[in-house]
């Protein structure tokens, strides 16, 4: 009795210890993906240092902001992607929550741009808008050139397809 309790208690610690680890590795990994961010825009947008100092709270208030509307989103969609198992009203509820949602999106993007608008010249404030889509794209193309077959930042077209295995000559004289 006492070796399963023992056997129970040290699976738990495990278990507990494996949360910790993923959680923290997670939050590395956000970090990361923020700081990346963050000088990708720097980049991009070009600001003066006092711009800088003016934009970059505001922006980190707008960035926390946005995650937790995507994260409402992304519940809203994930609830959508099981329409089949929905009743018709969870399935509406699901839908309202989704748009109501991409409302509050729209509304906070609004609402933020109206305060860059207040620090920093408006070219920037687009800038700032076309830099982020820049950075979402700078993403995907990573994201795919690690799915994609190849050499990452190879530039020649991906179909879709997996290369095909090379067949060795079944005489190794010929070539």
């Amino acid at each position: 009795m006492k070796r399963l309790l023992t056997i129970c208690l040290l699976a738990a610690i495990s278990l507990g210890t494996f949360a910790q680890d993923k959680e923290c590795k997670q939050e590395k990994m956000h970090e990361k993906f923020q700081a990346d961010k963050v000088a990708f825009l720097s980049q991009k947008m070009d600001l003066s240092v006092k711009e800088a100092e003016a934009f970059w709270p505001i922006y980190n208030e707008y960035s926390k902001a946005s995650e937790e509307v995507h994260k409402d989103i992304m519940d809203a969609v994930g609830i959508i992607h099981k329409a089949e198992e929905l009743s018709d009203a969870e399935a509406s509820a699901a839908i309202d929550a989704l748009l109501a949602a991409q409302k509050k999106e729209n509304d906070l993007q609004s609402q933020y741009t109206e305060r860059f608008k207040k620090v920093l010249p408006v070219k920037k404030v687009a800038a700032f808008f076309a830099a982020e889509d820049a950075f979402r794209k700078h993403l995907f193309r990573q994201f795919k050139d690690k799915e994609r077959p190849g050499k990452p930042g190879d530039k020649r077209p991906f179909d879709g397809r997996k290369k095909p295995a090379q067949k060795e000559p079944a005489d190794k004289t010929q070539k």
